[in-house]
């Protein structure tokens, strides 16, 4: 491949670092920070660029794999990739289950612990399948009810499947990932593709921060948790999304007015588009 044609892709992959990658670097270090000041706990500099720091993280190294390499795969033929995409699906979802089996009964199918795209690239490749077939669109919007149901009926599932196998808590049953994506996300588009649904632009100006609240949501909860010791999850949970809303409107404010004081009242706010990004 020869200069020329690495350019758009060089470009592609700066705007990502630069927009994701930096921001996360910054916030895992603090998390680094706040968990030794709070905690004890020593982390390295490796601890930081890998997302070490807070249990959350780890999904950015991945991320940051696939939307470095996923501009390869559009450069396969359309019938070869397909096969591809859904091989990532499931071998993404036999790995997820063969770790919980593991996890649930101990019994030893993966030994290795360190970074593995394939335990998350599934997710990446059912978003690229549905986004080249506009058909599901369609047929969404034409059978919009019965999505509504069949989609909130996987989500039911996804969402007890860890109470049937007590693994409930913070890290999640790996095996209801899948139902739980797959159905809450259907069960949006067939709620909000309408033009006029209350609480749409609420659920929209939610997702354009959602990268923000995955960021910084584990410092609420654990403030939450173990600082002010409230101990019903729900609680803990509405209380970190509103917190985290707040947080990020008031830092854009805050960024706005130092730009602004920088450059003479001559700056533009940035508002970045997450999911352009994600």
């Amino acid at each position: 491949m020869n200069k020329g044609a690495q350019q758009p892709w060089i470009k592609y992959s700066m705007k990502r670092i630069k927009r994701i990658y930096l921001p996360f670097i910054i916030i895992s270090l603090i998390y680094g920070l706040y968990f030794f000041m709070v905690d004890g706990k020593g982390f390295t500099f490796l601890d930081v660029i890998l997302g070490e720091t807070a249990v959350h993280l780890y999904f950015i190294i991945h991320y940051m794999i696939f939307t470095l390499l996923a501009p390869f795969l559009y450069k396969i033929k359309y019938k070869l990739r397909y096969y591809c995409m859904w091989f990532m699906v499931f071998s993404n979802f036999a790995i997820c289950l063969a770790l919980e089996i593991q996890k649930s009964y101990g019994i030893k199918l993966i030994t290795y612990n360190g970074i593995n795209p394939g335990k998350w690239w599934g997710f990446l490749a059912l978003g690229m399948i549905v986004a080249g077939r506009q058909n599901i669109f369609r047929y969404i919007n034409n059978h919009r009810l019965k999505v509504i149901l069949l989609s909130s009926l996987v989500t039911v599932i996804g969402t007890l499947l860890p109470f049937w196998t007590n693994t409930v808590g913070y890290m999640y049953n790996r095996s209801s990932l899948f139902p739980l994506a797959i159905g809450v996300t259907v069960l949006i588009i067939a709620i909000f593709e309408q033009r006029e649904v209350p609480g749409k632009n609420t659920l929209a100006s939610i997702g354009q921060k959602s990268f923000g609240i995955y960021l910084i949501h584990l410092f609420i909860i654990h403030f939450l948790k173990y600082i002010l010791e409230i101990k019903v999850p729900l609680l803990v949970s509405i209380f970190t999304i509103i917190i985290c809303l707040h947080i990020l409107d008031i830092g854009k404010l805050l960024w706005s007015s130092l730009a602004n004081l920088i450059t003479g009242g001559k700056s533009k706010v940035i508002v970045v588009d997450y999911k352009e990004n994600l």
